[in-house]
């Protein structure tokens, strides 16, 4: 702050006019401006998360593990937030703090055929069957938008709690690597509006082709029907649609070896984009360019 302050002083110094309108508390007040500022601007790169996303059974949980496990770079570790695995966790009754669980607003609003008939751990309660509740709400789009108005916030919540946590390296996490990438593993990031594309600074799509998605799908959950799977397919933006407003794109059409391989390469992108030399040069011009817009100003007032 005091090197910011002699900076300006001498700057303001060079034209006798200038200086003479500029009081020590406006100068002060302006360091202080431009201090809080660049702190903030800090502290916002380095939490601004990466969104992984797709389309159903397209295999966002297969990149988002090999963003983990795949290591090339010994200076940048990449942390996943599974907003999956948040969904789920919320469902139950006693994972998460009271407050955050939404187990007692979903019995309410969609009875208890919903839950299971065996008991949950330590005899506890029934849980909620996720199969169950997906085929009442995957069939009336209210049910749907209601489901969704109640397990949203919580899941954006913590969300960010979680993001806060890794971004400001303040978890358990004894890792000592130069940068830090927060990713997070997040289905419907288009389907939740601009609000969710603005939180996110680079947006990764993991696609393969429609016929692919299918089948993989099927696959996966073999309790579904034909047209069950296509009206789950049918219920999200298209993927290709999604594909065409990220910044980067993997295509998992392919083998283990090529996903790989692009999943390599998309990373050091990645680090480029948000640790490396590109966001320096950007958050510089930022502040420059604030700086000068408040010197302005002040003497615009004055």
């Amino acid at each position: 702050m005091a090197i910011a302050y002699f900076s300006v002083s001498f700057i303001l110094g060079l034209d006798g006019t200038l200086k003479d309108r500029v009081s020590p508390g406006m100068l002060i007040s302006f360091v202080m401006q431009i201090v809080v500022f660049v702190i903030g601007t800090v502290i916002g790169a380095a939490l601004q998360p990466v969104g992984i996303t797709g389309g159903i059974a397209t295999g966002k949980s297969t990149v988002s593990n090999l963003f983990q496990s795949l290591r090339d770079d010994a200076e940048t570790e990449f942390v996943i937030i599974d907003l999956d695995g948040i969904a789920h966790d919320i469902l139950l009754p006693e994972k998460l703090a009271q407050n955050d669980s939404v187990y007692d607003r979903l019995v309410s609003e969609f009875g208890a055929g919903i839950l299971t008939k065996n008991e949950g751990e330590n005899n506890s309660c029934p849980v909620i069957d996720r199969r169950k509740l997906g085929d009442l709400v995957f069939r009336d789009p209210q049910k749907r938008r209601k489901l969704n108005s109640i397990t949203h916030p919580k899941i954006r919540k913590i969300m960010l709690k979680r993001i806060v946590i890794e971004g400001l390296r303040l978890s358990m996490s004894k890792s000592f690597v130069k940068r830090r990438v927060i990713c997070v593993d997040i289905p419907l990031l288009f389907e939740g509006g601009l609000p969710m594309r603005i939180l996110f600074g680079t947006i990764i799509v993991v696609t393969c082709n429609s016929t692919l998605q299918l089948e993989r799908l099927q696959h996966r959950n073999l309790d579904l029907t034909l047209e069950q799977c296509r009206q789950r397919i049918a219920c999200q933006i298209p993927v290709e649609e999604k594909a065409r407003k990220s910044h980067m794109v993997i295509r998992n059409d392919g083998s283990l070896k090529s996903l790989k391989n692009q999943v390599l390469q998309v990373k050091r992108e990645v680090a480029d984009v948000v640790a490396g030399q590109q966001r320096g040069i950007e958050l510089s011009w930022l502040v420059i360019g604030l700086a000068g817009f408040l010197l302005r100003q002040q003497y615009t007032l004055n």
